[in-house]
This record gives structure tokens, C-alpha cells and sequence, in this order.
């Protein structure tokens, strides 16, 4: 009986699923009825169940995403970072910015030679249509009752002051990009540092630079998934199937409305 016993758990061993995780468009903290991109809930809610799920081996995350929000990016990562179970990024045609930082948190990384990855760094973007308002006879009087209160508003060039504020933020932010990539990825400062200019690397650029592990596809990404859990046959299943579906619903009750 003993050794019945251990033969069922080494073919229970032996089988499982892989669940895919869908990363794509702009990553957000919240989710939109419109789609194109990834928000942070949704992203973490199929995590949260993945693990959950017994039958569930790894989690291969399909990563097309040109970045997002800082806050929306590290939830993610973070979320990743403490899963029990392997972890395996397959990045299609971009991992940049906060997409990278999420692939980065995944135990490997495998990536097309023609893959965008990289552009590690932060930028903030303000839109100054001050001008264009006073052409068309705009004037707006703002009121505050704080001196920063007004910060980032389109309309009202910041002051000196103002401008060295915001970036000491966005320097915060890079440091902590920077940080959470060389644990993730094992890099000494001086190199992160070389990589901090935003660039962005082809699929094998990124690998010599040690941005990625491997050069491959989905199929790849599967056998790496299955070697980490050590199962030998597998389910694939797709949760961007069931994401698409979710936004077509979606989509109807806004037009219904």
C-alpha cells in the first residue's frame, strides 16, 4: 500500500495546469469597461486565484505592455514577488517601463529577439495649453490655500520650485524602479545604473545585458514553467479568454446604460 501510495502522489506530481496571465496595453491601478490595458485588481484578483487553486503548477505571464502607472506596476510586481509558486514572464512584442519592473519580479524572463525590453526610468507628462485658452479668450482664476495645491494643472506654467519638486519625485520613483530590478534581477549598482538612461533593447540585447534569460516564445515559456513545477503533463489555461470575454460584457452594459 505504501508504495501505491507513492506512486499515485509521483503521477499526481506529474500533472497540473499552467495558467497564463494576460499583462497588456497600459497598466493601471483600476479596471476600465473599455479595455486596452491591465489594471492591478484584475491582475492580482488572478494571481490571488491561481494560487489558490491546487491543480495549478505555474503561472506564465503574457507581457504587452509599453508600462503604466508606478503604483500600478509595483502592486503587481510585489504580488508577484511573494507568490509560492514558479513564475515565468513571456514578453511578446514590449516589456518596457512599469511592464518591465513587473517582468522583472518573475523567476525568468523569456523574450522574442525582436521584443522591446527595457526603458527603465520615469518621466512625467504635463500638457500646457495656456496659451491655446488665451486664444480663444479662456481666463482662469484659481484659488488655492496651498502654495503647491495648483501643482500640475495644464493651464498654469509651475514656478522654479515647483518644477524641482516634481523631480525630486520622479527621482524618488526612479530609485525605487532601480532598486526593485537589481534585487529581482540580481544586477550590481553600476550596472542598473548603466541600464537607467530609459533605453530600450532588442530581445538579444536585452539578454546580453541581462534584462532577460532566454530567447524564445510561448512554447518556451511552457517548458521552463513545467520544469520549475516539475510536472511533465500539462493544461494550459488561458485567463485572457476569459479577461476578452469579461470586456465584451463590459462594453455592453455601458452601451445599454
Amino acid at each position: 500500500m505504501f508504495i501505491t501510495a507513492i506512486k499515485t502522489m509521483r503521477k499526481m506530481k506529474e500533472k497540473g495546469a499552467i495558467v497564463t496571465i494576460p499583462i497588456k496595453g497600459l497598466i493601471t491601478s483600476e479596471e476600465s469597461a473599455f479595455g486596452f490595458m491591465s489594471a492591478s485588481t484584475e491582475v492580482i484578483r488572478a494571481i490571488d486565484e491561481a494560487e489558490k487553486k491546487k491543480k495549478i503548477k505555474a503561472v506564465i505571464f503574457e507581457i504587452n505592455s509599453t508600462g503604466g502607472t508606478p503604483f500600478a506596476s509595483r502592486e503587481i510586481a510585489t504580488r508577484i514577488e511573494n507568490m509560492d509558486k514558479p513564475t515565468v514572464a513571456w514578453v511578446r512584442e514590449h516589456a518596457a517601463s512599469g511592464a518591465y519592473w513587473v517582468a522583472s519580479a518573475c523567476d525568468e524572463i523569456v523574450a522574442d529577439e525582436l521584443s522591446t525590453v527595457g526603458s527603465i526610468g520615469v518621466m512625467s507628462i504635463r500638457p500646457d495649453i495656456g496659451e491655446l485658452m488665451k486664444k480663444f479668450g479662456i481666463d482662469i482664476e484659481t484659488l488655492k490655500t496651498g502654495v503647491y495645491k495648483g501643482l500640475g494643472l495644464p493651464y498654469e506654467k509651475p514656478t522654479e520650485v515647483e518644477r524641482e519638486l516634481m523631480k525630486k519625485e520622479l527621482a524618488e520613483i526612479q530609485d525605487y524602479f532601480l532598486n526593485a530590478v537589481a534585487k529581482n534581477r540580481r544586477l550590481e549598482d553600476a550596472k542598473v545604473q548603466e541600464l537607467a538612461t530609459g533605453k530600450v533593447y532588442l530581445g538579444r540585447e536585452a539578454k546580453q545585458m541581462g534584462l532577460v534569460d532566454h530567447l524564445g516564445g510561448k512554447e518556451l515559456a511552457i517548458r521552463i514553467a513545467k520544469e520549475r513545477s516539475g510536472i511533465k503533463k500539462e493544461k494550459i489555461i488561458d485567463y485572457g479568454e476569459r479577461k476578452r470575454k469579461g470586456f465584451l460584457r463590459r462594453v455592453m452594459e455601458e452601451m445599454m446604460r
